[in-house]
């Protein structure tokens, strides 16, 4: 049996390049954040087919022995954002509902003067389901019926939104689905593309976001 593990990005962007690993002293200025979650994908699906994660990987700090908290979508993500097991946050399988009891990261940065957004990729993570709490703009629109959209699909929502002027640090988290059942075409297909537009919206994020100073992380 496959092992499917999830793969966890945190990007602080900026234009300058001083290489570092501590966060800004409170009188600095507050580095902008990307998240980028990926649905279902390997640990052993990196690597050649994925130079953009491995650009990532190169300037940042790497932990190898990562573990999701849960195999499914829904309770991993709600463990991301609320830093709680799901024994704690009580949301064990998808199609559940978080109760707005626990605070979530959204909301904590929302509160320190971020400016906070989310694009996902897969019905699993409809706001309906309580992740929406603390994002100004959560889009989770799929068109029509669908029940998931690729990465590309989402960057163009993405690209569009990064686009638009701002004046305060972004906590922005995408979700990307592709290496999912079905596959189309395949699996390492389905990885490869979601690769590179993963390059797409990390070099959007560093060119259009406010921020800092560059802090690199990966997971």
């Amino acid at each position: 049996m496959s092992r499917r593990v999830a793969l966890l990005l945190i990007l602080f962007v900026s234009c300058t390049k001083r290489e570092a690993v501590t966060p800004p002293a409170a009188s600095e200025p507050r580095p902008s954040i990307l998240l980028i979650t990926l649905d279902t994908t390997r640990a052993d699906a990196i690597g050649p087919l994925t130079p953009a994660i491995n650009a990532v990987a190169a300037r940042a700090r790497v932990f190898r022995q990562a573990y999701a908290t849960t195999p499914q979508t829904l309770p991993s993500h709600s463990s991301m954002m609320t830093g709680l097991y799901p024994a704690g946050h009580g949301v064990h399988e998808n199609g559940r509902y978080l109760g707005d009891q626990h605070p979530l990261l959204a909301e904590r940065l929302r509160e320190r003067g971020y400016a906070t957004a989310a694009f996902v990729s897969a019905f699993a993570l409809a706001r309906r389901f309580g992740l929406a709490r603390g994002f100004e703009h959560y889009d989770d629109e799929f068109g029509g019926q669908a029940v998931e959209r690729t990465a590309a699909q989402t960057n163009e929502r993405v690209l569009a939104f990064l686009n638009e002027p701002r004046d305060k640090p972004l906590f922005l988290w995408v979700h990307y689905y592709d290496p999912h059942h079905p596959y189309v075409p395949t699996y390492d297909g389905e990885v490869k593309s979601m690769d590179a537009q993963l390059g797409r919206l990390v070099e959007a994020f560093r060119a259009k976001a406010k921020a800092p100073s560059y802090v690199g992380t990966y997971g």
